[in-house]
């Protein structure tokens, strides 16, 4: 329940525009790499790869956004994959591509129907909706994630094919890089 009323504030807070951005420089591989170890523990305990994109390390990108937000973004695609995937691997990355910083989070798990794409970030949207539901939640995160995204200057989307898995992306306008 309180898990409930946390993502209800803060979602409540993010269209009241409470929500006040600290945006510095930093480097987008490096923020992957933090999360993909501190998740791998998660992954491991139930035999799934949570591993980084094989292009992660090609360039050096860096941006001026407010850190904590997109982790927090990052971190409810993992946490997402987590608990829809069971087995195989979950796969996060960043590119540069068309003007824009892209980060995805891509996993093997049960996917997602067509129909439902856009649904997933309402607000207390869930694909599995009967009483007996095998996975928990609430039905706010991808709506809290998707409001996040926005305030940042980004776009949040997703590919996904029932049992093959789900790719969601996240897109920020590039505003500082450096190639080194």
């Amino acid at each position: 329940m309180l898990a409930i009323i946390n993502d209800v504030l803060d979602i409540s807070k993010i269209e009241a525009g409470q929500i006040v951005l600290v945006e510095m420089p930093l480097n987008a591989q490096k923020l992957i790499s933090e999360i993909q170890k501190e998740y791998s523990y998660k992954a491991h305990e139930k035999n799934i790869e949570l591993r980084l994109a094989s292009n992660t390390h090609l360039d050096n990108i860096i941006l001026i956004s407010d850190e904590m937000r997109i982790k927090q973004v990052l971190i409810n695609f993992v946490g997402n994959a987590l608990k829809f995937t069971e087995k195989g691997y979950i796969e996060i990355g960043v590119k540069l591509k068309n003007q824009t910083i892209q980060f995805h989070v891509k996993d093997t798990g049960i996917g997602i129907a067509k129909e439902f794409h856009e649904k997933v970030f309402d607000r207390f949207r869930q694909v599995e909706a009967s009483p007996s539901r095998k996975y928990g939640g609430n039905g706010l995160g991808l709506a809290i994630t998707k409001n996040l995204g926005e305030l940042l200057g980004g776009k949040i989307w997703l590919e996904s094919v029932p049992n093959k898995g789900s790719t969601f992306y996240f897109a920020l306008p590039q505003t500082l890089l450096v190639n080194e």
